[in-house]
């Protein structure tokens, strides 16, 4: 009441106060009127032409290590120049109206001007139909944005296409996301975009991580590839609106551990109006990187395998395999397979001398030999068949005489069942070591038919003959082939079945990983380890308590159980096969009598077993070994397909990458290291 009577006294000071009060509301009430009143339908058309759409981003990808932490596939920086269609907006109407069709009209002056006798020229718009303006639609937005890939091939000095179906597809479908008009730029392309601005909106340098194996070719089989895939994981969104480019491992460590590597991916949301353009965006869920997966390859010893596999009597399109394990733990140092291919081609696209090549049914580059592979072990092993018989009780001192066959002399021959069974070593005496080392079949036949099959499949059964060994490579491994007790029973089996077995032979069939393990059980007294190849799976970012990390163990699988001074004899025997100069692998590792290796003394088998592929005969060949002799630490095995014998074709091979061990070895004691990988 007091302000309502000073106002009415006329206190000019509060009367003013009053006044701007009043202005003030009066003006508020009036923009409530235009928001709520006159803009109304303004902001409901608003709300209803823009939506929200759901985008999948992939995650990092776990990277793959070998023992040493050297990267066997990780992810590189992809810079792509990409163009955001939303923000051309503008500029596609303006090429609209620039290139839309117009016409000059002559007009006459109006009838009631009957005194003006002169004509208008005017210029008027085309009238068009709806698929005509369609397709102007679409020379508009083509020109706006080749115009641009013109500014930044000029720019970056490199041609930039721009295919006019890929261009529309992408408008149509995927504007709310980046299109990219060039990748893979170099660093002197980057610094030359980035220090000359083209002045045109809607371009943007961007990074993708994009799957890259350094090594090219080496551990192919092995690591595996990767293919294009947008499905959702297991637990994940599977509605999404768009899908950024995503893959997938196939085969090897990366389909293996796919779901280790892979990670989760991410969510974002974009608001988009009516005609799809982006008008913001936000993360809803951020990706989850995935895990590295530690291998126990040694990239250097991997690299010379595969080279030594190349380099080898047959040359480069050799088919063939090579196994080095650590006999002590049964961790898988390297394992090649020829021919092989390059996994970077399934990222950045194959050429069609690269698709040829994968086709090849012939030479089958990605067919991982090592483990799919099963091949007849041929007299590699005579090492199961000679232990059983010693174990069942056999001298190793005691002479047997291997008769002459007259028409292949001086070669011998035994006759089994009145067959006859050609010898590759000549006809005399020979005890277990000098029959070992020139790979006598007679010998091994006239002993294993003494101690008989059942002997032989209890002693092949001990080293897991014909059982997967487990290795987890993303493929199915071979189990390989190898008779029963049951299977002998029921079908009728006779000393011939007998006598090809002793030698490799008949119903045998095995991979080079298992003839690794095989070797490594003789080597290192006789425990039989499951073949490892991954250590560890870790987190990207390290952390220190290691709660992340999950390890894969040394797994030992079995005990041979025989006695010490039987796997003395077979050891003492390998090592004649390299050391004698009957040897058959005496010559890989000599030169005018003079060992090769500096430090090492090689124990070996050669082998060669006689096949038909294709109807015509054929030859696989083995070379399977250990070293130090005096101290066992690695195992190098040795198949080559077609070749000539096992110690002229594959002998030579293991010697090659025995000189990289050693040479590895003699590295790591100048630095002080512990010899040994």
């Amino acid at each position: 009441m007091f302000v309502i009577d000073q106002l009415k006294k006329g206190d000019s000071a509060l009367q003013k106060i009053a006044l701007m009060i009043l202005c003030a509301m009066i003006i508020l009430a009036v923009r409530l009127w235009i928001v709520q009143v006159v803009s109304f339908r303004k902001y409901v058309n608003s709300h209803e032409n823009q939506s929200f759409r759901t985008v999948r981003i992939p995650a990092v990808r776990g990277r793959i290590l070998d023992r040493n932490g050297v990267s066997l596939a990780e992810n590189r920086a992809n810079y792509t120049v990409s163009l955001y269609l939303d923000e051309l907006r503008a500029k596609f109407q303006q090429e609209y109206t620039n290139i839309y069709p117009t016409e000059k009209v002559t007009n006459a002056a109006p009838l009631w001007k009957f005194w003006d006798r002169s004509k208008t020229v005017v210029t008027r718009k085309v009238k068009l139909d709806k698929a005509q303006r369609e397709e102007l639609t679409l020379r508009a937005r083509y020109g706006v944005a080749t115009a641009i890939a013109s500014k930044v091939s000029a720019q970056i000095g490199q041609p930039v296409v721009l295919e006019p179906q890929k261009f529309h597809q992408h408008y149509e479908k995927r504007r709310i996301l980046p299109f990219p008009l060039t990748t893979n730029l170099n660093s002197t392309q980057i610094a030359r975009f980035e220090e000359q601005p083209l002045n045109a909106s809607g371009l943007d340098l961007e990074m993708q991580p994009t799957r890259t194996y350094p090594a090219n070719q080496a551990g192919a089989h092995l690591l595996g590839y990767l293919v294009r895939n947008n499905d959702s994981q297991e637990d994940e969104k599977s509605n999404f609106d768009y899908r950024l480019i995503d893959f997938k491992g196939e085969i090897g460590i990366e389909g293996e551990f796919d779901e280790q590597l892979h990670g989760r991916a991410g969510e974002k949301w974009v608001t988009v109006n009516r005609l799809g353009y982006r008008q913001h965006e936000s993360i809803e869920k951020p990706a989850e990187a995935g895990r590295n997966v530690v291998l126990t390859i040694d990239l250097t010893l991997q690299i010379e395998a595969e080279k030594a596999l190349r380099t080898s009597s047959l040359g480069p399109e050799a088919r063939a395999a090579a196994v080095v394990m650590n006999v002590n733990n049964g961790d898988i140092l390297a394992m090649a397979s020829n021919p092989t291919f390059d996994p970077n081609a399934y990222i950045r696209g194959m050429s069609s001398n690269e698709m040829y090549h994968l086709l090849d049914e012939v030479q089958m580059p990605q067919y991982n030999r090592p483990v799919q592979g099963i091949y007849s072990p041929g007299s590699i092993f005579k090492i199961v068949s000679g232990l059983a018989a010693l174990e069942g009780g056999l001298n190793p001192n005691e002479l047997y005489h291997v008769q002459l066959d007259p028409s292949r002399a001086p070669k011998g021959c035994i006759y089994v069942g009145g067959r006859k069974i050609d010898d590759t070593a000549p006809a005399g005496d020979y005890d277990f070591r000098l029959a070992f080392a020139e790979s006598s079949n007679s010998y091994f036949i006239d002993r294993g038919l003494h101690v008989g099959v059942r002997q032989i499949i209890d002693m092949g059964n001990r080293f897991f003959l014909g059982q997967s060994t487990g290795l987890p490579v993303g493929i199915r491994t071979q189990r390989g082939r190898f008779p029963t007790i049951e299977g002998i029973t029921k079908n009728r089996w006779t000393d011939g079945d007998t006598a090809n077995l002793c030698i490799g032979q008949g119903p045998v069939a095995v991979t080079p990983v298992q003839m690794a393990v095989m070797t490594s059980a003789i080597a290192n007294g006789g425990k039989i380890y499951k073949p490892r190849i991954v250590q560890r799976i870790e987190p990207q970012e390290k952390i220190p308590n290691g709660d992340e990390v999950e390890e894969f163990p040394t797994e030992l699988r079995g005990d041979l159980k025989v006695r010490p001074a039987n796997l003395q004899i077979v050891r003492d025997a390998m090592l004649a096969d390299t050391e004698d100069p009957k040897g058959s692998g005496y010559k890989a590792f000599h030169k005018e009598g003079q060992r090769r290796l500096n430090d090492f003394k090689v124990c070996g088998k050669t082998g060669t077993a006689e096949i038909l592929t294709r109807g015509v005969k054929d030859k696989i060949t083995w070379f399977v070994s250990y070293a130090p002799y005096e101290n066992p630490r690695y195992a190098v095995i040795i198949m080559i397909e077609s070749g000539g014998s096992g110690g002229v074709t594959c002998a030579p091979v293991a010697e090659q990458i025995y000189r990289k061990i050693e040479d590895q070895e003699s590295r790591a004691r100048g630095s002080g290291q512990v010899a040994g990988l």
